[in-house]
């Protein structure tokens, strides 16, 4: 049976942004942003004209969008932190410095969600409906973990490509489902030594668009994560807006949040 959208609609579409920063660096190689300004540089991007570049884009198709954000850079970032929330768009949680959670303990795992939720309440005065670990990383007991402190979903995992629940001790926790081809790192993020070549936006725009009309003729959930310090770029802002202006030639798409889906596929279940 097809998944069933609200108002009799066909596929639901979110765009959502992962507001990293210098978060991921500073974890990930704590040795290097001691001094690679280079790097330290790349990621401030985002903070400095991304997230502005992209508010403007949303407020220009009257959309509103998911935010990540991780502790971390609501803290060092905070002016833009509240810019996002004060433009009406969801602020969710992504770890406290963008740890990746494969590398933490259980216990430790708690103690850097708890630090989040802290940040999140008391310098944006936002608790989070919704989750989504740093690079896509979950380990067995993360969805208990999410679910024993209050979140209504989660946005890390690919099993599916509609709203589903993934089974905890504490009860069902709503799945929000990403895939990597619907990620911007992979594609026009340099790394030295990767095979990833920086891709053409004209040829992300056709995969993407292919991606949508397939998942769209699927009653599918399209969920596009996008980074600031990446996708803040001119070009990748008009690729977006591009996009958008594709999928609205299409009847029956639901633009809306994380939280929007979370709260109909919970709806759906209790009816």
């Amino acid at each position: 049976m097809r998944y069933r959208w609200p108002k009799g609609r066909q596929s639901a579409a979110v765009l959502s942004f992962d507001f990293d920063a210098e978060s991921g660096f500073l974890f990930r190689e704590p040795e290097k942003a001691k001094r690679s300004l280079a790097d330290l540089e790349e990621r401030r991007f985002g903070p400095r004209v991304g997230v502005d570049r992209i508010l403007r884009l949303l407020d220009r198709l009257k959309l509103r969008a998911t935010f990540f954000i991780p502790g971390w850079t609501v803290v060092n970032h905070l002016p833009q932190s509240k810019r996002i929330r004060d433009a009406g768009h969801e602020s969710g949680a992504h770890g406290n410095v963008h740890e990746a959670v494969a590398m933490l303990d259980q216990a430790q795992e708690k103690s850097v969600l708890q630090q989040q939720l802290a940040i999140l309440k008391d310098q944006l005065g936002v608790v989070p409906a919704g989750y989504r670990s740093p690079s896509w990383d979950v380990n067995v007991w993360t969805p208990g973990l999410l679910k024993s402190h209050g979140f209504r979903y989660d946005s890390s995992l690919m099993g599916n490509d509609v709203p589903y629940e993934v089974t905890t001790p504490e009860g069902p926790l709503t799945e929000i489902p990403v895939q990597w081809i619907m990620d911007d790192a992979p594609l026009f993020r340099h790394v030295y030594g990767a095979t990833n070549a920086i891709a053409d936006p004209g040829r992300v725009l056709q995969m993407w668009s292919k991606e949508f009309t397939a998942m769209h003729g699927e009653n599918g959930c399209f969920v596009l994560t996008c980074h600031p310090f990446i996708s803040g770029r001119a070009s990748r802002v008009a690729l977006i807006e591009d996009l958008v202006r594709f999928m609205r030639k299409h009847r029956g798409v639901w633009f809306t949040t994380c939280e929007e889906v979370a709260q109909w596929h919970e709806k759906g279940k209790r009816s």
